[in-house]
């Protein structure tokens, strides 16, 4: 006999051994308050994941008979008390007593507040999404969360990333009549992030009472679905050293492959970066408790071939696809395939998917003849899901709520994203018309989004004639969606001799979710006043709570309120809204993640290839890059980042450098405008010649925060060589310990630093720009990009800073995102030599980029006298540190009223707006 044989047969026997050991077994015990002694009637005891369990007597006492494993999780709960749990190996008859002891406070009377339900609902969604089914399963439809209301929501932030906490003051009652069980789950801990998500709880399931043979049928199919496929299953599969038997496939990653970029042809990836692994060979140790451990010391990627499912990931393959690893190296299971610490296993792809709704009681023991098998997605759902998740939104205010023609309109805001997770993939242009109630555009502006914020200004025409205009702003990937998502906002221009009749200022019921606290101190000059505004959040604990807004200081006297204007709140209530759609196809309007120039390429021979290279530099290659166009000579770049107006020179150039064929570019387009417009209702009056003060940008003072004297000269590495905050960054000794798995991890890199993350999502984009002691390095092929990354060694790097949301002032070099390097020894290597550009072989056309930059000046160090005027402070993107936010600014010495208006977010999401109002002594 081979030593793997005697191996197998001692492994095999073990598992028999096990099996023959768990006949009827018997559990009993008491169960007794803590504090009294006194025993506890009526009490569950029940073991965890399963439908065994029992209540106890009027004595407190119970038993419970059955088949065990060797080692179970005994559960004892009653309400009103704090849940017990012992871990049991099972040996004959065993006792077990339990003392519960009282909870300090037990679910009272749930406040009902209008305002909070919106976000505790937009929660609680969330929370079924990802602890119930996915929105495209079938059975979501048949889960029920019965008592809801005990479910409480908080955003923790911690070291790490913040994450949405969930507890329950007591039990979830949840029917599942997908399955025929109604579940009893205690809940002990939830965390979503925006990329993952855990919830752990003991769990009773009780079959319902169900007599119909087709209702009955139909639920042993659901199990049945439920099974095949699943971690359990497979599981227990690699046990039993059954696994192709069983139709799985597991492939061990190939580390040393990820240097290469992967493609998504199966035939091409096998034997490449995935190798098909022997079942047999996964090491299966019997601890003495009963359970196995599975060493798992790779990456793994399962198949299941025994069902057809769509996937996104191979374009050949036509069946489940998950990836499994294994934190530790390894994980335990018991005899039924069950992970015995689910946290020792990360799951995702296709069983990722499983939620509780699809969660089987451990006693549960699947047919061996089954073959019926149901759906498991629904796909109409799935595609109106994915369809929505790729929703995004402007919303905006602006400093005041109506204007005169030549003034200055300052707005600022941010992106609303159905899907947040997506926000980094979606755009970062919005387009801004001005438009009056015939639908006519007065004028167009372009403003980048940075971040997912939104600033920006327009200086109105001094010809404008008064009347009921409005904004319109969108995105050019909005335009695949309904036109109801388009933002509008009212902006009334009025005659310079009038004004409005001011309302009284109303602020919005906050519910004591959120208490803003606001503090001024005024400082006397000789020709000014200057004023200290600070301002603290706290939230429903009287804890500060950090928030982004934007914040408006106007003149009471020149600016009057106007009620009903539209805020972040009403603005919110967009993510409860999931309109039918009637197009899915989302192909007509492209994802900008800059300025975009797309047009026709026309070939003037006809050996000329059907897929073109087309250069595209801006000015005196202050930008350029390459892209191809499709097989009818489109071509489409996106990434340009510029002000006013570029010379844009564009040509298919051949290998000597020599341009053939020519191009067109496609004007842009604007929306039909379909609906009614915005409009406010105010009453206007005739104002004095001496009240005539307008807000014309270029007279503004404003002081900033404090800045200290003295303070280190920032160098150039310190500035980010110019291109301001990296979105993720790892510096110091961080670098000198960190393995590279886990520094690829935390900076988002795949495809050996090729990929970042889910930035440019659906997109062809070239490898990231590398920027090494501030040196460029655009357009890398992917064998150049891998040799200039692998000279480098994390311990002798002082930082690396990636750049996504903020790579837009890069330029189309930027467009699949910017690395930036620096290293210990400072500029080690450097860029090459500037070559002047020739535009003889280029056709040139003129493109309108971002519109110019509109800001206050900061004129604190003049010690002029302060001219009287509307708004007096404006700020599109304030944040809070630590919960409190200060500005400084210089006032008038005539000033005698003010109005402060702020409206945003707090950190976790909560939409406020409130207006101070100040009276200057």
């Amino acid at each position: 006999m081979t030593s793997y044989a005697a191996r197998l047969l001692y492994f095999l026997l073990a598992v028999g051994f096990i099996n023959f050991s768990v006949n009827a077994q018997t559990i009993s015990g008491t169960v007794k308050d803590s504090k009294t002694g006194e025993p506890m009637p009526f009490a569950n005891v029940f073991i965890n994941n399963t439908t065994i369990g029992s209540t106890t007597d009027e004595q407190g006492n119970y038993s419970i008979s059955g088949k065990f494993s060797r080692t179970v999780e005994l559960v004892a709960s009653f309400v009103g008390y704090e849940t017990s749990t012992k871990t049991l190996n099972i040996s004959g008859a065993t006792k077990a007593n339990f003392s519960l002891n009282p909870l300090e406070s037990i679910l009272s009377e749930v406040e009902l507040k209008s305002r909070r339900d919106k976000k505790w609902e937009r929660d609680l969604r969330r929370f079924k999404e990802v602890f119930l089914a996915v929105p495209d399963d079938p059975f979501s439809s048949q889960l029920e969360i019965k008592n809801p209301w005990v479910l409480d929501f908080e955003t923790v932030k911690e070291n790490g990333p913040n994450y949405v906490h969930a507890t329950a003051q007591a039990p979830l009652q949840i029917a599942n009549n997908a399955l025929g069980y109604d579940v009893t789950y205690y809940l002990t801990d939830y965390r979503f992030y925006n990329n993952r998500s855990s919830y752990l709880g003991f769990v009773f399931f009780s079959p319902q009472d169900i007599s119909d043979s087709t209702a009955l049928a139909t639920l042993d199919a659901n199990k049945e679905t439920s099974y095949i496929g699943s971690i359990r299953h497979l599981f227990k599969s690699i046990l039993l050293s059954n696994v192709a038997e069983e139709n799985f496939e597991i492939y061990e990653l190939d580390k040393s492959s990820m240097l290469r970029e992967r493609t998504n042809v199966y035939h091409e990836e096998l034997g490449k970066s995935i190798k098909l692994l022997d079942g047999d060979s996964i090491q299966r140790i019997p601890l003495e408790n009963g359970n196995y451990r599975i060493v798992w010391p790779f990456e793994a990627e399962i198949h299941y071939k025994n069902k057809t499912w769509w996937n996104d990931y191979y374009t050949d393959l036509y069946h489940p696809i998950s990836w499994i690893t294994a934190p530790l190296g390894y994980f335990d299971i018991d005899r039924n395939g069950v992970p015995v610490m689910p946290s020792q296993v990360v799951l995702s792809g296709y069983m990722g998917r499983a939620r509780m709704g699809r969660f089987l009681p451990y006693d549960f023991m699947p047919s061996e003849t089954f073959e019926k098998y149901l759906a498991e997605v629904d796909t109409s759902l799935q595609q109106i899901t994915r369809w929505n998740n790729l929703r995004e939104r402007p919303y905006f205010s602006t400093n005041k709520p109506y204007y005169y023609p030549g003034e200055t309109v300052w707005l600022g805001g941010e992106m609303l994203y159905q899907n947040k997770i997506m926000s980094d993939s979606l755009s970062r242009v919005l387009y801004v018309d001005l438009m009056d109630k015939n639908a006519k555009i007065i004028q167009s502006e372009t403003f980048p989004i940075k971040g997912g914020k939104i600033s920006g200004a327009l200086v109105l025409p001094k010809e404008l004639q008064s009347g009921d205009y409005f904004l319109r702003a969108y995105t050019e990937w909005m335009r695949n969606f309904p036109e109801q998502d388009i933002f509008l906002r009212a902006v009334p221009i009025l005659k310079k001799e009038e004004n409005v009749t001011a309302v009284p200022i109303s602020n919005p019921d906050l519910f004591g979710d959120l208490t803003i606290s606001m503090m001024d101190t005024i400082y006397n000059r000789d020709s000014y006043k200057e004023m200290k505004i600070d301002l603290s959040f706290l939230d429903e604990t009287e804890e500060l709570t950090d928030a982004h807004f934007t914040l408006s200081l106007t003149d009471a006297d020149l600016v009057s309120t106007i009620g009903d204007s539209p805020s972040i709140i009403s603005a919110m209530e967009w993510l409860d809204k999931s309109p039918s759609p009637t197009n899915f196809s989302l192909s007509n309007h492209q994802i900008e993640y800059g300025i975009t120039v797309d047009g026709q390429f026309k070939s003037d021979k006809k050996r000329d290839p059907v897929i073109n290279p087309i250069t595209i530099v801006r000015d005196d290659l202050a930008d350029y890059g390459i892209v191809k166009t499709d097989s009818s000579g489109y071509f489409r770049a996106t990434g340009l980042f510029f002000t006013d107006t570029a010379t844009i020179s564009i040509a298919a150039m051949d290998s000597k450098q020599r341009h053939y064929g020519s191009v067109t570019v496609n004007e842009k387009t604007k929306p039909l405008f379909v609906g009614s417009y915005p409009k406010l209702n105010y009453q206007t009056y005739q104002r004095q010649d001496d009240g005539l003060k307008f807000d014309i940008s270029g007279d503004y003072v404003l002081l900033e925060e404090f800045v200290k004297e003295d303070e280190k000269i920032e160098t150039m590495e310190d500035r980010n060589y110019g291109y301001g905050p990296s979105d993720r960054e790892i510096s110091g000794d961080k670098l000198a310990t960190i393995s590279p798995e886990a520094l690829a991890g935390q900076l988002g890199f795949k495809n050996g630093w090729k990929t970042i993350g889910n930035y440019n999502f659906g997109l062809k984009a070239s490898n990231p720009l590398l920027i090494i002691d501030g040196a460029q390095y655009p357009f890398l092929d992917n064998e150049s990009f891998d040799i200039l990354i692998s000279t480098f060694i994390p311990a002798e790097l002082e930082s690396i800073k990636v750049y996504t949301f903020n790579s837009a002032s890069f330029g189309m070099a930027g467009f699949g995102g910017v690395i930036m390097i620096t290293t210990k020894k400072g500029q080690r290597t450097k860029p090459g030599k500037d070559n002047a550009f020739n535009s003889s072989e280029f056709q040139q056309f003129h493109i309108r980029g971002f519109s110019p930059e509109i800001a206050f000046p900061d004129n604190y160090e003049n010690e002029d006298p302060v001219e009287i005027k509307p708004t007096l402070y404006w700020n599109a993107n304030a944040e809070t540190d630590g919960g409190t936010y200060f500005f400084k600014v210089k006032i008038p010495q005539a000033l005698k009223r003010m109005n402060l208006r702020v409206e945003g977010l707090t950190k976790d999401g909560l939409a406020f707006e409130k207006t101070f109002e100040i009276d200057v002594k």
